[in-house]
């Protein structure tokens, strides 16, 4: 009797010698992957516009430099503005990294310059931050989990339309049924990308009758200012309520999305 006692005490004593190896062994592979031999890098965030969205993509490697797989791996990330309220969130997982092994990923977050020109607008024409939050996670040899947060990062927004201010529009000629307007502005693309797309002009006389409508074309390649004067064609729908002064009113179409950008309103002729 005493014998199978003792045989249980040497058993537990060995299982929890053992477990204890096993556990020292996963914490220690797990300051290997993240701290001793980093097996975990992210390259620099890039910026790129694609089909109307703006897309953030983070280069990811995980090399597994422990004793163990590395079951799971999970990066999430959050974007609020300088208010703190959500932008956009977004995840990526990576499976079965075997011990030694690596693999590459790329996670990405959209925001959607539709969702920019409806919500928020202001980020059209102003630079600022955005607040981008990441959480790292991984699940370990089937039994351990384990994550790292990195708050509240800024990281900086571009306007494509930065300083837009409408200076003047003026009225070059009329040949009964169109107008040609010369339009000047002040405004500066601080984007990832070029931006162009069509100016629509609704113009109106003093009286806020409506007499026409026209078109220029806006190209503003990226880190440039606009140089010169925009020529608008107008067709006069109302000719007979056409005084030779008045305001127009003025919208930006890019061709990728549907939603009117407002540029605001400018006047035209002698006072």
């Amino acid at each position: 009797m005493r014998q199978s006692i003792r045989a249980l005490g040497w058993t537990a004593t060995i299982l929890a010698i053992i477990l204890f190896i096993f556990l020292a062994s996963i914490f220690y592979s797990i300051l290997q992957i993240t701290i001793l031999s980093p097996g975990i890098r992210m390259d620099n965030l890039k910026y790129e516009f694609r089909d109307g969205n703006v897309r953030l993509s983070l280069p990811i490697l995980v090399n597994n430099t422990g004793y163990y797989e590395i079951d799971e791996f999970r990066i999430a990330t959050t974007l609020k503005d300088e208010n703190g309220r959500l932008i956009v969130t977004n995840s990526t997982l990576m499976k079965n990294i075997g011990r030694g092994e690596f693999k590459y990923g790329t996670h990405t977050v959209s925001l959607s310059l539709a969702d920019i020109i409806s919500k928020m607008r202001a980020y059209l024409f102003n630079d600022t931050n955005i607040k981008f939050s990441i959480l790292i996670g991984f699940k370990y040899a089937s039994v351990l989990e384990f994550q790292v947060s990195m708050v509240n990062v800024s990281i900086p927004w571009r306007a494509p339309f930065y300083g837009l201010r409408l200076k003047s529009l003026i009225l070059r000629g009329s040949n009964g049924t169109h107008l040609f307007f010369d339009l000047d502005m002040d405004v500066e693309n601080h984007f990832v990308s070029d931006i162009g797309g069509l100016l629509r002009l609704t113009i109106y006389n003093e009286k806020a009758e409506r007499v026409g409508e026209g078109v220029g074309l806006l190209y503003l390649p990226s880190g440039e200012r606009l140089k010169e004067p925009i020529m608008v064609v107008a067709s006069l729908t109302n000719p007979e309520a056409f005084t030779g002064k008045g305001y127009a009113e003025i919208t930006f179409q890019l061709p990728v999305i549907d939603e009117l950008i407002e540029f605001g309103r400018v006047k035209y002729g002698r006072e």
